[in-house]
């Protein structure tokens, strides 16, 4: 395993417990930080960042709903290939319903997330400096 994989792993796997996560690669010439901030927790009467798609409840600068939690993190730095895998929970008995990303932060989820407490999503590669919510009701 080149040296710029093993960094980006161990950032992952920091990411993935839970906690924030900085990892300094080489690719290519040149050093990357990735860096995953710490968890955004959105409660209703907060304004929406964004619209989720397939929920009409949530929608860009209107006031999030009663029974609604958005839980974010502020990702920057992912490119060319490195990046990052980041775990969502939703608070208590909530559920995952869509997500919502804010800047140009491209994220995937690995699995069908949709109904469950938890998933894991990961960078799509490029630059991808912004917030990624998951909506949770």
């Amino acid at each position: 395993m080149s040296r710029s994989r093993l960094v980006a792993a161990l950032a992952t796997c920091a990411v993935v417990a839970g906690g924030t996560g900085t990892a300094l690669a080489q690719g290519e010439g040149e050093s990357i930080t990735v860096t995953v901030g710490p968890r955004i927790v959105l409660t209703p009467g907060d304004t929406a960042p964004g619209s989720a798609p397939g929920v009409r409840a949530i929608r860009r600068g209107k006031p999030i709903p009663r029974g609604y939690r958005l839980v974010g993190r502020e990702v920057s730095g992912v490119r060319g290939g490195v990046g990052a895998a980041i775990r969502f929970t939703c608070p208590g008995s909530k559920r995952l319903k869509s997500f919502v990303t804010t800047g140009q932060a491209g994220f995937q989820a690995t699995r069908d997330y949709e109904n469950r407490r938890s998933t894991i999503i990961v960078s799509l590669g490029g630059r991808g400096d912004g917030t990624v919510y998951a909506v949770c009701r």
